[in-house]
């Protein structure tokens, strides 16, 4: 039976897409042996109370939605399907991270007011009245992990507002422990010509090692980043 301190810290995956692919087959079977994984899909239709976690389908139900619905107070792990690295890598990112009580491990996590006024997510702020916009964060979270702390938190604003605010700033506006994963030794793992929210910022024409790659949109580039 595990000790409770290792019941804390266990890891586990969530996989989100809009339909089971190769993709997610891939990222499931480099993921596996790290611990419980799952995938996450949109559904056809909304779900009332389960809308707004993503910010240009804030008003529809998107994985990023069903994916707190019941989520289980855990560490997790939640990827992107279109996020593409091989075994080597995850796997030294994930021993490096996964015994850290962090409520957010995330990339390009800053302030409101260190970021650009011109980011135009945030006048999703205005549906949130109660959200006071200085003391908001961002975070690009297409590979993040959260704690079960940041999980209640979500949660508790989900059922407040009867809808979420768009992950980008939800997640690292309720966490109170926040960790970039370029701050440390990773951070030509996530250079920005490897992992960018724009499709025309990332190289794929010479895929390294030691590196996490999105979006990747190509199956078969994925799999030949994932070497699968």
């Amino acid at each position: 039976m595990l000790k409770l301190e290792e019941r804390e810290m266990k890891n586990v995956f969530k996989i989100l897409s809009r339909q089971k692919s190769v993709k997610t087959d891939n990222l499931k079977t480099l993921l596996s042996p790290l611990g419980e994984v799952k995938v996450i899909l949109d559904v056809e239709g909304d779900i009332g109370g389960h809308t707004g976690m993503t910010g240009r389908w804030k008003s529809n139900t998107t994985a990023w939605d069903i994916l707190f619905k019941d989520l289980e107070e855990e560490y997790t792990w939640i990827i992107e399907d279109d996020v593409a690295f091989n075994k080597e890598t995850i796997e030294f990112i994930f021993n490096k991270f996964k015994s850290k009580e962090v409520d957010l491990i995330s990339n390009w996590i800053k302030h409101y007011k260190d970021c650009s006024n011109d980011w135009g997510w945030w006048t999703l702020l205005n549906d949130f009245p109660d959200v006071i916009a200085s003391q908001t964060w961002k975070s690009l979270n297409c590979f993040c992990r959260i704690s079960p702390n940041l999980i209640r938190k979500v949660k508790s604003f989900i059922k407040k507002h009867e809808k979420g605010l768009f992950h980008e700033i939800l997640l690292p506006t309720l966490a109170e422990t926040r960790e970039d994963f370029r701050a440390e030794e990773f951070k030509s793992y996530f250079d920005k010509s490897c992992y960018h929210w724009s499709q025309k910022k990332v190289l794929l024409d010479n895929i390294e090692d030691g590196r996490v790659y999105h979006p990747v949109k190509s199956d078969d580039k994925h799999k030949e980043i994932c070497r699968l």
